[in-house]
């Protein structure tokens, strides 16, 4: 028989993988920075053919797909292929136009509304070239046909950004990457959401790597997955910033999604840097947030200081949350010391959060939230922080009377319940 230890470690690690797991999805509660708004004003940076209740992303994914299946559907297996295209996010029940944005700056919102994945639609793939390989005189290299085969591929990608970006005044490129157990429509859903949101406007990104197997080996699968996509991830960061047309890029990165982003841009900054060059513009990366990070506070602190990682980004936010059980859990679980995504203002020490002070370009917010959602997705389901989160990303905003943070030590900004509850809407917070 197992021991009373061995049993309660495995029941918490099966607890931990299924948190991530989604039965029926709902269209998250109104952010408070868009509540008693004028429904048109909010939306109004929204081209004529984004409005419409049925939401369509770009996805980019290494997850193979289900075979059998009568639909297009991406499973947990891993991909040699790095496949593209777009997917639909429909409501139920399907709303009008006019219905869904005034549900969407309403409070007392008196439908509810069930996110559905509507038709996923392929538009191309970059394959695997193992085989397309000769060796040169620096080592191996691609075949000439391989190459015109991966420029084909990209130009099919490009005419798929670029097709939304004229449909957008934003030249933003947003890209979300998630977390473990997460089935490919859940990533859809997610930045679907924060997309429609911020007022649909730039090009919204889903990128899902191969996560959700599920059980107790579930966790470990996906942890695995996590190190195979870094590669994939890393080529294409660097394909979208050479996109024309896209100015700038935001990568929002949940839970253990956040180790699989940095580990792509750690590679790309030693890289940029080893070439002389600047990540930031390299990358067109305005944003880098990290949210619930499943991350170790010392990884955190090598990547980011010794290694100088916050220079890739122009501007680095981290929200954390002491309520994070699913953080907790990960910290018995893997005996670490610290993650950063359950610190809070007393758990640096005064020299840190000094340190932390002088970096203009980072900003931790400690966000002391309830209701509304599960103590691990409050970034993106609670109303104060998702609010927050749409002035870092559409508007670029620091904190100060426009994101109007509080900070009780230095270093560390802080998020609670009430905030932004009651805004004053501005023309420049509700149409850019």
């Amino acid at each position: 028989m197992l021991r009373s230890s061995n049993r309660i470690v495995i029941g918490m690690v099966l607890a931990f993988a299924a948190v991530g797991c989604v039965g029926g999805r709902s269209l998250v509660a109104t952010p408070y920075l868009l509540a008693n708004s004028d429904p048109k004003a909010a939306f109004a940076c929204s081209s004529p053919r984004m409005q419409d209740p049925t939401m369509e992303v770009i996805y980019v994914t290494d997850r193979e797909p289900i075979v059998g299946s009568k639909t297009l559907q991406y499973g947990y297996g891993r991909s040699k292929r790095v496949a593209f295209g777009t997917a639909q996010v429909q409501l139920d029940p399907m709303p009008t136009w006019d219905q869904l944005i005034k549900d969407s700056t309403r409070l007392d919102r008196r439908q509810s509304y069930d996110l559905k994945l509507g038709e996923v639609r392929e538009a191309g793939a970059f394959d695997a070239m193992w085989d397309r390989l000769e060796i040169g005189p620096e080592g191996f290299r691609l075949c000439h046909d391989a190459k015109c085969q991966i420029d084909d591929q990209r130009n099919k990608l490009y005419s798929l950004v670029r097709n939304r970006l004229d449909q957008s005044e934003h030249k933003d490129v947003f890209v979300y990457v998630h977390g473990v157990n997460n089935p490919f429509d859940y990533n859809v859903f997610r930045i679907a959401e924060l997309w429609h949101f911020m007022g649909r406007v730039g090009v919204p990104i889903a990128y899902s790597w191969p996560a959700g197997l599920g059980g107790i080996r579930g966790y470990a699968y996906d942890r695995e997955s996590g190190e195979f996509t870094v590669f994939h991830l890393k080529q294409f960061l660097r394909t979208l910033a050479a996109c024309p047309g896209v100015e700038r890029v935001h990568i929002v990165a949940h839970s253990r999604g956040t180790d699989v982003a940095i580990s792509a841009l750690r590679e790309l900054h030693v890289a940029c840097q080893a070439q002389g060059k600047s990540t930031q513009e390299e990358l067109k990366l305005e944003n880098l947030v990290l949210a619930a990070p499943d991350l170790d506070e010392d990884v955190f602190v090598q990547r980011f200081v010794a290694e100088n990682l916050l220079r890739a980004a122009k501007r680095t936010t981290i929200y954390a949350s002491r309520r994070d059980k699913v953080i907790e859990l990960a910290d018995v679980v893997f005996a670490s010391g610290k993650r950063l995504g359950q610190l809070g203002p007393r758990d640096f020490q005064a020299h840190v959060r000094h340190a932390l002070a002088r970096l203009p370009n980072l900003q931790f917010v400690e966000c002391d939230v309830t209701r509304f959602s599960t103590s691990h997705d409050y970034t993106f389901a609670h109303p104060a922080a998702l609010s927050d989160l749409i002035l870092v990303l559409r508007e670029r905003r620091d904190p100060g009377p426009g994101r109007p943070l509080k900070q009780s030590t230095d270093g560390i900004w802080e998020l609670t319940n009430d905030y932004l509850l009651n805004p004053t809407p501005t023309p420049r917070m509700l149409s850019r």
